[in-house]
C-alpha cells in the first residue's frame, strides 16, 4: 500500500482527485459560455450571463449535497 500525505487511504485520495478533476471540468465549462441568455423563473423573464446561471447552479447543487449527507448521517 502506498503512503499518501496525511495518512490518507487510497479512497480519500481517489474522492479528492476525482473531485477537483470535476471542479476544473466545471470551471472550464463555466468560463466558455460567457454569453447572455433569457432565464424563465415562475412569474418573470430575465436576460443574464449563462455564466451566473451555471455558478448560482453550481452553488445549489453542492448546498443541496451537504444537506442530505447531513441527513443520511443523522
Amino acid at each position: 500500500m502506498a503512503d499518501h500525505p496525511a495518512g490518507r487511504s487510497n479512497r480519500e485520495v481517489t474522492r479528492v482527485g476525482a473531485g477537483l478533476l470535476l471542479l476544473a471540468l466545471l470551471i472550464v465549462f463555466v468560463l466558455k459560455n460567457t454569453n447572455e441568455v433569457k432565464v424563465s423563473f415562475v412569474f418573470f423573464d430575465h436576460r443574464t450571463r449563462m455564466i451566473y446561471v451555471l455558478v448560482v447552479t453550481a452553488l445549489v447543487g453542492v448546498v443541496l449535497d451537504r444537506l442530505w449527507q447531513r441527513r443520511r448521517h443523522h
